[in-house]
């Protein structure tokens, strides 16, 4: 069988299919229903009349037989063997049926037979009115399930149309995505908090964070061609040098070949930052689990020492160290911001890390006292690349500050800076443990 390829039609035919079979399944089982009440009816009450005659004598006998004259009354019989004693009126046309006893029975009845006091009594109750209530009933019934089919189609394709409009409306925003390739909001007409108007909102959301991706990813390369242009250019410049190897020294040789290496441990450099950022960036939050901050401040101060061993690094150890982090985002975060402090901080400066409670979450500080940062660069710190006017001629790729941000986030946490004339400060929140249940 080939199926429609309209939704619409096709929740159309299952509906009034439905209906249908709902009206004839009613019908059938109000017929037989009714078919069985009128029936014990019919038993019941002719049940009823023999008790009635059974116990009259004489002339009440004779009274209450002839209050049955009408055909659809019952026809009584009150016999003596096969002689019959008592009728009444309505049993002389009884020219055909079979003979029960020599007495004519109709097909459509219900036959009482009872024997009192030698005497036999026959009760038959017409079934004939209730057979015709029945026509009736099938009849009113057959133009309501009609009417119901109708209906149930309309019903269906009204109905229909409206469930199905914001899907149409959605499939049209879609298309027309596809065909200018770009990303444009979704229709949804719906004002109700419906299944298909929910849809249509997160299908909304999911094509904005797509565009923002999409956006984000175009920066992303954009600022990676841009960086990667001047390393580029210094390779095919020493390169260059390379070619002319018969007429350059064996000094000048050295200094191009370890041009060309720094460079590109740069490019090496550059794009692993690139990488660890747009992957955590694109994951997501991590797993967390109870860790203690005391160890990471310690291992991060002796590797600070050893980069550069003519600054003094301070520590003071956090009294509430247990915090939930993912060690290795919160040691690459935290070398993230030492690092730059190192960077930044003049020959024999000094370099304070400190911890502080602040509610439910631990602040660890890294302070410098080098130039600080103006008011203007705080808000770009965190920025990917961006060179604020004290950046320009430090090494370094521009995307330490917006790893460690991206780190913090997905540890449910977050980083501050602050900077005055002695210097510039980073704090990273972590999230405290709770208590311990032995606590």
């Amino acid at each position: 069988m080939k199926y429609p390829k309209s939704l619409r039609t096709r929740f159309t035919i299952q509906t009034g299919g439905a209906i249908v079979s709902l009206v004839v399944a009613f019908a059938l089982i109000t017929l037989f229903a009714v078919s069985i009440h009128l029936y014990d009816a019919a038993v019941s009450d002719a049940a009823s009349v023999y008790s009635g005659i059974s116990e009259a004598h004489g002339a009440t006998l004779q009274v209450l037989l002839h209050e049955y004259t009408r055909s659809v009354d019952p026809h009584v019989w009150i016999l003596r063997g096969t002689h019959v004693l008592f009728r009444s009126p309505n049993t002389a046309p009884y020219p055909f049926g079979p003979l029960v006893n020599g007495i004519a029975r109709r097909s459509v009845s219900s036959r009482l037979v009872r024997s009192r006091n030698g005497l036999q009594y026959v009760v038959d109750w017409p079934l004939q009115p209730d057979i015709d209530l029945l026509g009736d009933l099938i009849l009113v019934m057959g133009i309501a399930g009609v009417a119901a089919a109708a209906g149930g189609v309309l019903l269906g394709r009204w109905t229909t149309h409206r469930v199905l409009e914001p899907v149409k409306r959605m499939t049209h925003s879609v298309e027309r995505m596809l065909a200018t390739g770009q990303f444009l909001p979704v229709e949804n007409p719906s004002r109700t908090d419906d299944e298909f108007s929910r849809l249509a909102g997160l299908l909304s959301q999911l094509v904005q964070t797509l565009e923002s991706r999409w956006q984000r990813d175009r920066t992303l390369l954009a600022d990676a061609a841009h960086q990667l242009r001047t390393p580029l250019e210094v390779i095919r410049g020493n390169l260059d040098i390379v070619r002319k190897w018969d007429a350059i020294d064996r000094a000048t040789e050295e200094e191009t070949m370890a041009a060309i290496d720094r460079t590109v441990s740069e490019m090496i450099t550059l794009v692993g930052d690139l990488l660890t950022l747009e992957h955590v960036r694109n994951d997501g939050p991590v797993q967390l689990a109870p860790y203690g901050m005391r160890t990471l401040l310690e291992d991060a101060s002796e590797d600070a020492r050893a980069l550069s061993p003519g600054l003094a690094i301070t520590l003071e150890t956090p009294k509430y160290d247990i915090v939930l982090s993912h060690e290795p985002f919160a040691r690459r975060a935290l070398w993230a911001v030492l690092e730059n402090a190192v960077k930044y901080s003049p020959p024999g400066g000094r370099i304070d890390i400190s911890a502080h409670r602040q509610g439910t979450f631990l602040g660890v500080t890294v302070a410098d006292h080098g130039p600080g940062i103006p008011p203007e660069d705080i808000p770009h710190i965190f920025t990917r690349f961006y060179r604020g006017v004290n950046g320009h001629g430090n090494s370094g790729t521009g995307l330490g500050l917006s790893i460690a941000e991206a780190l913090m986030k997905s540890q449910q946490g977050y980083i501050t800076a602050e900077s005055s004339g002695n210097g510039a400060s980073f704090t990273l929140w972590f999230l405290l443990a709770p208590p311990s249940p032995q606590n």
